[in-house]
């Protein structure tokens, strides 16, 4: 299960953070920064987001990361074992299938604005210019039904992790050359097109620390605690 997420997984990461470093980026970094300083007033978000999961913006950030990079978007087939009759006409059993999850994730009919990246989307509060999304499947990132990716929780929580302790530790800029800033649009930030998963094209962002004693502190703990692993 975990190296099926080998690809995927920092996928989604190289993405979500060549995002938040871009000129729309920023709020949503700084927002993100905020949410996770509010639940953690004390500094222990680095430890504490290993057991539990209560910053919502990073969820929800998640989230929209899935939904708006569609790192797999054609899914795995599947087959027919019986015959489906579908407006008027009938798929026979045998049939394979692929489904287009890029175009269900950017179908405007379940995401309001879907070319905007919009954590807002996947949360209660109607304050963004982005309505919530309607109820149903929250992204197809995953696939969808009785098939969809079995370690789905599995990635949920990694990617929280990383996220969550990416944001704690540093602040996210553009990278000065324009020639070495990410493609941000789902298909085309692909540099190998006929992969089954995306393959980030190569760029660069820069990187401050916030703080340095603290982030030192906290790494030190993380291989205090991993050591007999």
């Amino acid at each position: 299960m975990v190296s099926a997420g080998l690809d995927t997984v920092p996928g989604n990461i190289i993405m979500g953070v060549g995002l938040l470093a871009s000129p729309e980026g920023q709020a949503i970094q700084k927002r993100a920064y905020e949410e996770i300083t509010k639940v953690y007033p004390n500094g222990d978000a680095w430890e504490k987001c290993l057991v539990e999961e209560k910053v919502e913006y990073i969820t929800a950030l998640v989230k929209e990361t899935l939904r708006f990079f569609t790192v797999i978007p054609i899914c795995l087939p599947r087959v027919s074992v019986k015959d489906i009759e579908y407006e008027g006409a009938v798929i026979p059993a045998g049939t394979t299938f692929y489904m287009n999850a890029y175009a269900a994730d950017y179908d405007p009919d379940h995401f309001k604005s879907p070319h905007t990246f919009s954590p807002d989307r996947y949360l209660s509060d109607t304050s963004s210019s982005l309505p919530v999304s309607g109820a149903g499947t929250p992204h197809y990132g995953y696939g969808a039904g009785s098939r969809m990716c079995a370690g789905s929780h599995l990635a949920n929580r990694e990617l929280y992790t990383a996220f969550l302790r990416l944001i704690v530790a540093f602040e996210f800029r553009e990278a000065e050359n324009p020639q070495q800033r990410p493609v941000l649009d789902c298909i085309e930030a692909n540099a190998i097109p006929t992969s089954l998963t995306t393959e980030p094209k190569r760029f660069k962002v820069g990187v401050r620390v916030r703080d340095a004693e603290r982030l030192e502190r906290c790494i030190a703990e993380s291989e205090e605690r991993t050591g007999d692993l």
